[in-house]
């Protein structure tokens, strides 16, 4: 999810097709999950072929994202400095030179800082579960949802320095299950036939996206935890 994210916050911020928020207005929203009518807009934005990817991508995270997540890291890394390096070139001039160099020195950065690195996005990962459950058990309004995205990112920033292994299973798995769903979706919303009855049904029934991410992460989590203790790598010490 949050490389999902990231990617997509490079577009220009443009109106969705019913008049919905910008787009990087909505890709600040940490509890997406919980409105499917403007996660669905977006999704609906993204191209075919960038469907398929996205769900390639996330395939490989849920099943190898810890083997993998030292590179996993440097994207992550490389999508968030792109996205501060699209940010401040709004102010110094639309570049994608600043966007790229701004990406490769944050991946350049995060490689020997790795259990640091680790603890952000783990904390990043912690403070979208935080957002979507506040959001979910509570309904308050959206500033209020800031409040279980705080807990959830001190929560998992705290536990990587603990069970660094064990944060690197989690957070691989949480975003490559939101990257598989909402690659899946997508690719759904491109067939003509198919695409009213799938925002209908996933609007309708609120709790559906939530519960396929759930699904797939924790089935990620399985797959990675057996594998790991198949070889001998199960334990928390970091490597």
């Amino acid at each position: 999810m949050i490389a999902k994210t990231l990617l997509l916050a490079q577009a220009e911020p443009t109106e969705g097709a019913d008049g919905g928020p910008a787009l990087g207005e909505l890709m600040t929203r940490l509890d997406i999950l919980n409105h499917p009518n403007e996660l669905l807009d977006t999704l609906a934005q993204i191209p075919l072929i960038g469907a398929s990817v996205i769900v390639v991508v996330g395939v490989l995270c849920v099943l190898n994202g810890y083997r993998w997540h030292k590179w996993v890291i440097m994207a992550l890394a490389f999508g968030a400095g792109l996205g501060l390096g699209h940010l401040l070139s709004v102010h110094v001039g639309k570049s994608s030179v600043i966007a790229i160099a701004l990406g490769l020195l944050c991946a350049i950065i995060a490689t020997p800082m790795l259990k640091v690195s680790v603890a952000i996005f783990g904390g990043l990962t912690g403070a979208f579960i935080g957002a979507n459950l506040w959001t979910a058990l509570n309904g308050t309004p959206a500033d209020a949802t800031w409040a279980g995205a705080a807990m959830g990112f001190i929560l998992l920033a705290m536990a990587s320095l603990i069970v660094f292994r064990l944060v690197i299973v989690l957070f691989t798995s949480i975003g490559g299950g939101a990257l598989v769903v909402f690659g899946v979706i997508t690719l759904l919303l491109h067939v003509p036939a198919w695409e009213g009855a799938v925002r209908e049904s996933l609007v309708a029934n609120q709790l559906m996206i939530p519960l396929l991410v759930a699904l797939a992460a924790v089935s990620g989590f399985v797959i990675q935890q057996s594998r790991l203790k198949e070889e001998g790598g199960g334990g928390a010490r970091p490597t």
